[in-house]
């Protein structure tokens, strides 16, 4: 039930940002005209405004209009025996989430009418995804050249026509952004906002993984995270753990940090729980930690066009980390002396 609560909330934040599909479009659709799915629905928008009440608040004027909306939705919604529409479904979605949103700090990016996003539903993306094992380039409507790292998923407009350029990723993508000064481009993750003008940087930023990256080639780059705000120059770096929201800044080679880009990997104090996911989306190849064995090793290296065997080799000299092959999987294991 949380993972499907979730799930919802994400649709939500998704429709109300523009960063939509045609898929997701149906799939509100199909929880606007099912009493059971609208309760838990209301359910979920319930404990989101509930929570809301607490965040910090925008002083805009525009938010407050946003708050008394949303309110007068919320109680509209409850007094009706009936269906809902879809497009009250989404105003009263939109309101929500707006809400939400600028409360955990996403401010620049929704300040638009719930109005304006609900009839935007002709403005939908293009949600490209990279299997195991594969590289993608895509160039965008602006000209912006992108890269896109196995086990990636992007979405982005057919045309930027806002004054901002939002795209919305997970995984793990190298932007050679086109410049445009009136016209931010922003990479949005599950984790943090990655605004720029005209710049090349890495986003490292896969669900499954410890850490998430943002590195910078040439440029200027802010990261906008819910607890603060980075600015990166060329050859620096922010990693966030997400296991104990620790951020670190610190100086790191871009060129070193996009081997990926070559076929190549780099392991800088890499947990082996991320080395392993790597090995996994560049391989395509099932690799799993013994479950008897406790494992808080980091990885160093780099490998240049190397087979996984090469690669698990040196983890092995390296660490002491052995390997064997179980089927159609490899496992990681440790011996004792």
């Amino acid at each position: 039930m949380e993972e499907e609560n979730k799930h919802i909330s994400d649709l939500l934040i998704r429709y109300v940002n523009g960063l939509y599909t045609r898929n997701d479009i149906e799939t509100l659709r199909k929880l606007a005209s099912s009493i059971t799915e609208r309760a838990e629905l209301e359910s979920e928008m319930d404990r989101v405004w509930s929570e809301a009440q607490d965040l910090p608040q925008s002083d805009s004027h525009n938010h407050l209009l946003y708050k008394k909306e949303a309110q007068d939705l919320l109680d509209k919604t409850r007094k009706r025996e009936r269906r809902i529409s879809l497009s009250t479904f989404i105003k009263y979605a939109a309101s929500i989430a707006i809400i939400v949103s600028i409360g955990f700090g996403a401010k620049l990016y929704l300040n638009h009418s719930a109005k304006q996003h609900a009839s935007a539903s002709d403005h939908l993306l293009t949600e490209i995804s990279v299997n195991h094992g594969e590289h993608k380039q895509v160039t965008l409507p602006d000209g912006t050249v992108v890269h896109l790292n196995a086990g990636t998923v992007m979405r982005y407009p057919t045309e930027f026509t806002s004054d901002i350029r939002l795209v919305e990723m997970e995984g793990e993508a190298f932007f050679n952004v086109m410049r445009d000064e009136g016209k931010p481009f922003i990479v949005r993750t599950r984790q943090a906002d990655v605004k720029v003008l005209g710049t090349s940087f890495n986003v490292k930023a896969y669900q499954e993984d410890e850490l998430i990256a943002v590195s910078v080639r040439t440029g200027k780059v802010e990261v906008d995270m819910p607890e603060s705000v980075m600015r990166l120059l060329p050859n620096e770096q922010v990693i966030v753990n997400n296991a104990n929201g620790e951020i670190l800044k610190k100086n790191e080679d871009a060129q070193k940090v996009t081997a990926w880009l070559q076929g190549g990997l780099y392991f800088n104090r890499t947990p082996i729980s991320s080395v392993i996911h790597d090995l996994e989306r560049m391989y395509n190849q099932e690799i799993v930690l013994d479950p008897n064995v406790v494992f808080d090793d980091y990885i160093y290296g780099e490998h240049d066009n190397k087979s996984l065997e090469a690669v698990l080799n040196a983890i092995q000299y390296s660490t002491g980390i052995r390997y064997r092959t179980e089927g159609n999987r490899i496992v990681l294991y440790k011996t004792s002396y």
